[in-house]
C-alpha cells in the first residue's frame, strides 16, 4: 500500500468514527430516529401523509429538504470553490451541527431536533465518498457490511490479494464506525443532549489527517526557480 492510499484510508476511517458517533447519538437521544439517512424518514413521511398527521408530515418534509440541501450543497460547492479542499468545509459543518444539536432541548420533536444532522451527514457522505479506490460511506454501514463480506468470500474462494485488501478496507471502516458508536454510548452515560460535544475531539482526528494528506500535494505544487549555470 503506497503512502497516498494510506493517507486517504486514514482520513476515511477517522470520519467513520464521527459517522458512528452521530448515528448512535441520534438513535439514543432522539427516540430511535436515524439522522444519517433518509430511508426510514421517507417511509414515515408516507405513513404520516396516509394517516393524516399533517404536523408530522411537514416536519418530515423539512428533514427531507435538509438532506436534499446537503446533497445539493456538497455537489455544487466543490465546483464553485475550486481551490478549496471541500473536506475542510464538511468537517466545519459537522462542528457547527454538533454545536447546534447541543442547544436543542430533549423534549423537542426528535425529527425536528435532528435537522442539523440531516444536513451535515448528507454533506459528509459526498465529501468523503470513499478512499483507496473503494466507494464507501462513513455515515451508515449497510453497503460497507456487504462489501466487506462479499470481498471476504471472494478472497477465501479465489485467494486474490486485491480481495483481501478490499475486505480489510471495509472491515476497517466498520470497525471505526462502531468504535464511534461505543464512544458515544459511554458519553451518553454521563451526559444526554450535551454528549454531542464529545464528538468535537473526534473531528480533530480527520482534520489532522486531511492536513497530512494535503502536505505532499502542496510540496509537489511548489515550482523552484531554475539555478543559473
Amino acid at each position: 500500500m503506497n503512502e497516498k492510499i494510506k493517507r486517504e484510508t486514514a482520513v476515511h476511517h477517522s470520519m467513520a468514527l464521527v459517522g458512528g458517533f452521530f448515528g448512535m447519538y441520534a438513535l439514543m437521544v432522539r427516540n430511535a430516529t436515524f439522522g444519517s439517512s433518509e430511508t426510514s424518514n421517507l417511509i414515515y413521511l408516507v405513513v404520516a401523509g396516509l394517516s393524516g398527521s399533517f404536523r408530522s408530515f411537514l416536519i418530515r418534509i423539512g428533514a427531507l429538504l435538509c438532506y436534499i440541501a446537503g446533497i445539493v450543497f456538497a455537489t455544487l460547492a466543490p465546483k464553485i470553490l475550486k481551490k478549496a479542499d471541500f473536506r475542510y468545509i464538511s468537517i466545519g459543518i459537522d462542528v457547527l451541527a454538533c454545536l447546534l444539536l447541543a442547544q436543542l432541548p430533549a423534549e423537542l420533536d426528535p425529527v425536528l431536533a435532528l435537522y442539523p444532522m440531516f444536513f451535515a451527514t448528507a454533506v459528509q457522505w459526498l465529501a468523503f465518498t470513499g478512499a483507496a479506490g473503494y466507494n464507501s460511506a462513513t455515515i451508515f454501514s449497510t453497503n460497507n457490511l456487504r462489501q466487506c463480506f462479499a470481498s471476504l468470500s471472494e478472497y477465501l474462494y479465489e485467494r486474490k490479494p486485491e480481495q483481501g485488501r478490499k475486505c480489510r478496507f471495509y472491515a476497517g471502516t466498520l470497525l471505526c464506525f462502531h468504535l464511534g458508536v461505543v464512544f458515544c454510548f459511554i458519553c451518553l452515560r454521563f451526559w444526554n443532549v450535551e454528549s454531542i460535544y464529545a464528538c468535537l475531539p473526534l473531528l480533530a482526528i480527520p482534520t489532522a489527517f486531511v492536513i497530512l494528506d494535503r502536505e505532499p500535494k502542496r510540496a509537489q505544487s511548489i515550482v523552484y526557480p531554475r539555478t543559473l549555470p
